[in-house]
Order: structure tokens, then sequence, then C-alpha cells
């Protein structure tokens, strides 16, 4: 193998395994249960202060902020609710939302969660109902519930082995520090791999000039005899 290919092969190695890394982290981070708002849920006629209950936690947690925006918002503008907090919280409270001051309308509610890799988690609700002023609709729409499926008795299969765990324990996390290590270790054993090759062909190339010359040497020795 020249030295060339193997430098090209090790460049598409790399890169090909930053790569995977780079999905893994992005997958680990989007893991349910991170950034998550349970109430208000979509669709909810809402008024007065409301309290927003969910989850904004992570194990590279920095800070979470609240907002809305009007549904029709081609503009993508967003109104802070309070300023940002740097506690995570699991199934708690995470702000109070004043409605008070806003226009009776439709609204989404968004959650941000900021990761010190700074990858931001986000949840939105939509098609929330301010009615401070307003009367709410008689025939009021049912929040955007998820409805869970039936169950489905099926005959008594044989038990299939239990699946081992990942290692380090299930969370995101330790899987990603052990696949990082990984890569790592992968990358040093290539380089490695490329630094052999390069001095091995330095080495050949020097012994045949070194070569060479001895020749050289000893012809122009039998000549002078």
């Amino acid at each position: 193998m020249g030295i060339s290919k193997a430098v090209r092969l090790l460049i598409i190695l790399c890169f090909t395994m930053l790569g995977v890394m780079c999905i893994v982290n992005q997958a680990a981070a989007q893991a349910p249960g991170y950034a998550d708002i349970r109430e208000p849920l979509g669709g909810e006629a809402i008024d007065g202060v409301v309290t927003i209950e969910g989850s904004a936690s992570h194990p590279s947690f920095v800070s979470y902020d609240l907002s809305f925006a009007h549904t029709d918002n081609p503009t993508e503008t967003w109104f802070p609710i309070g300023d940002a907090i740097f506690m995570s919280i699991t199934d708690g409270r995470l702000g109070l939302w004043d409605t008070t001051g806003i226009t009776d309308g439709f609204y989404r509610l968004r959650l941000r969660v900021h990761l010190s890799n700074n990858i931001i988690l986000e949840s939105i609700v939509d098609g929330l109902r301010i009615r401070n002023s307003t009367p709410i609709e008689t025939a009021t729409p049912e929040p955007y519930r998820i409805t869970a499926t039936p169950t489905i008795t099926l005959p008594t299969r044989t038990p299939r082995p239990t699946p081992l765990p990942f290692p380090g324990g299930s969370d995101p996390a330790t899987v990603l520090r052990t696949f990082t290590r990984g890569i790592i270790a992968g990358l040093l054993v290539l380089l490695s791999l490329g630094i052999y090759l390069f001095i091995r062909r330095r080495s050949k190339e020097r012994w045949a000039v070194l070569r060479m010359r001895q020749m050289l040497r000893s012809a122009n020795r039998k000549k002078r005899r």
C-alpha cells in the first residue's frame, strides 16, 4: 500500500468517524423527556396566570427559557416569558405565564433547553387559546391528548433472551462517552499506521540511495584497478 493511498484512507475514515460521532451526539441529546411541556396542552383555553409544567433537564444542561408567539407567525418572532433559568427541572413547574396583558387569540408556547455543547432542545405547544376577555367557545375543542392504544391479548410466545444493556448503563451521556473513547482509540491506531507506512517508505528510499552509492563506489574502484 502506497503512502498516498494510506493517507487518503486515513482521511476518509477520520471524517466518517466524526460524522458518526455527531449523529450519535445529536441522537443522545434529543432523547425524550429532556425538553417537555406537559401543561398547558395544545388546543386548551387559558386565561390569567398560567402555570407551565414539564421537564427541562439533561446531563449537559446549562439553562432553559420559555417564550410565546402568535400561531400565525411567519417572521418567527418569539416573546420571552421571564429570564433564562439555570436550574434543571424534572416533572415540575417550569414557570408562570401572565396572559392578562396579552390580546385574546391563538398562540404557541415554546421551551428551549440549552446544552453545554451548543445544542438546543426544543418543545412547542400549538393552538393555545387565550380567553381573558372573550367568552370561551361553546363547543370547546378537546385538548390534544395522546390516546392510549387498546391492549390486544396475543397467544403466549416463548420468551426471548433479555437484551444486554449498553456499556455503562442506559444513560445516553455515558454511552456517548464510551463511543467517543472508542473513536479516539481508533484514530490513534490509524494515525500510528500512517506514521509507520510513511517511515517504512522513507527507509526504503534511503536504503535504495545508499545501495546505489555503494554500487557506484564499487564500480569506480574496479575502473581504477
